[in-house]
C-alpha cells in the first residue's frame, strides 16, 4: 500500500496485524466495531510486540482490548486510536469512554471534533488533527463534463438524501445517487439509485462522468461525506456540500465548492442549477478543488504530516 510504502521515507517502518478468523476471534464476521476488539490479537501483540515504539489502532475497536492490557505493553510503547466513530450507538459509546484515558494520544479528522470530544466523554490526555488523504493518482483531474450527470456517492449514517430527492423533484438533470440504503424512493423520473457494490474503476467513470457531485448530510460531529468529497475535488468536479462542522477543515466555502443550510432543498436545488448554467463557476471551483488536494490531501502530503505525528509521539516517551 502506498503509504506504508512512504512512511519508510521518513524512517518509519510498519507492521499490519489483522484481525484473526473465527474462532480465534469470537467476533470475526460481526460488526466491524465487534471485529475489530479480536482479544487474542490484543494479547499477542502485548506480548510479541515489544520493541514498537508505537501502536496505531484505527477507531476503537482494536484500541479497547489494547487498552484494556496497557500495562502488559512495553512502557516505552505508545498506545495511538487513529479517528474515532462519533455516533449515538451506546455500545460504541461505552467503548469510547472505557478506552479514551488508556490511551496516549487520539488522531482525529478534523478540529471541529475536538471539543465535541472532550465535551462528550471520558479525558483523554492528548488530541491531535491529523485530516485526510485521497489517491490523487487514481482519482486524476479530468475535464468537465459539461452534459454530464449530478452525482451524489455515499453510504455513512450523516448522508440525508431525502432533502436531494426534494430538491431532484424540479431539477431537469439526471441524478445518480451511489448508495446501499433500499429504503430511499424517488417519485421524480430523473433520479436513478445505483445500490450493487461497483469497482474503484466504475466509481471513478461516475466522477469523470459527472458535472457536479452532491454531497447532503445532516448535522455530525464526524466528518460524514469526507471520503466522497475528496475523491470529487481530486477529480476536479465541482461540488455542491451541506454547512456541516465535520467537514469544514476539508472545503473552502466559495472556493472549492458551494456550501448549503442543512435541510434547505431550495437552497440545495439553486446551487445545482447554479454551477449547471455557469461554467465558469463550476471551472473555477474544480480547479480549486484540485488545488486544495495537492496542496493538503495526497498520499505524500498526508504521510508527511502522520510521519512527523509519529516522531513527535515517539519522542513523548
Amino acid at each position: 500500500m502506498k503509504f506504508y510504502e512512504l512512511l519508510r521515507k521518513y524512517d518509519i517502518e510498519s507492521v499490519i496485524v489483522d484481525p484473526l478468523p473465527f474462532p480465534l476471534n469470537p467476533f470475526s464476521g460481526k460488526n466491524t466495531l465487534l471485529q475489530s476488539i479480536d482479544p487474542l490479537r490484543a494479547c499477542q501483540i502485548a506480548l510479541r510486540e515489544r520493541d514498537v515504539d508505537v501502536i496505531v489502532s484505527v477507531f476503537e475497536g482494536a484500541a479497547c482490548s489494547l487498552g484494556a492490557l496497557r500495562k502488559f505493553l512495553s512502557p516505552n510503547t505508545s498506545l495511538v486510536m487513529w479517528d474515532i466513530g462519533l455516533t449515538n450507538w451506546k455500545l460504541r459509546n461505552k467503548i469510547i469512554n472505557f478506552t479514551l484515558p488508556k490511551i496516549d494520544t487520539l488522531l482525529v479528522l478534523g478540529h471541529n471534533q475536538i471539543d465535541y470530544i472532550k465535551n462528550t466523554y471520558e479525558k483523554c490526555t492528548n488530541i491531535s488533527t491529523i485530516g485526510h488523504y485521497v489517491d490523487s493518482d487514481f482519482y486524476h483531474y479530468t475535464p468537465i463534463n459539461a452534459n454530464g450527470l449530478v452525482l451524489s456517492v455515499g453510504d455513512d449514517i450523516g448522508r440525508n438524501y431525502p432533502i436531494l430527492l426534494n430538491a431532484a423533484r424540479t431539477l431537469n438533470k439526471k441524478i445518480i445517487i451511489k448508495t446501499n440504503n433500499r429504503s430511499l424512493v424517488s417519485l421524480s423520473d430523473n433520479v436513478e439509485f445505483l445500490r450493487s457494490r461497483i469497482s474503484y474503476l466504475t466509481l471513478r467513470e461516475l466522477y469523470e462522468n459527472s458535472s457536479v457531485v452532491v454531497v447532503p448530510t445532516s448535522t455530525t460531529p464526524n466528518a460524514s461525506g469526507v471520503s466522497s468529497i475528496l475523491e470529487a475535488a481530486a477529480c476536479g468536479r465541482p461540488l455542491v456540500v451541506t454547512d456541516n462542522p465535520g467537514i469544514h477543515d476539508f472545503i473552502i466555502p466559495n472556493e472549492t465548492c458551494l456550501m448549503v443550510p442543512p435541510n434547505d432543498a431550495v437552497a440545495l436545488r439553486n446551487a445545482i442549477l447554479s454551477l449547471l448554467a455557469n461554467p465558469g463557476l463550476a471551472q473555477k471551483l474544480a480547479n480549486n478543488a484540485r488545488a486544495f488536494i495537492e496542496k493538503n490531501c495526497t498520499h505524500q502530503v498526508f504521510t508527511k504530516r502522520f510521519a512527523d505525528t509519529m516522531h513527535r509521539i515517539k519522542g513523548k516517551k
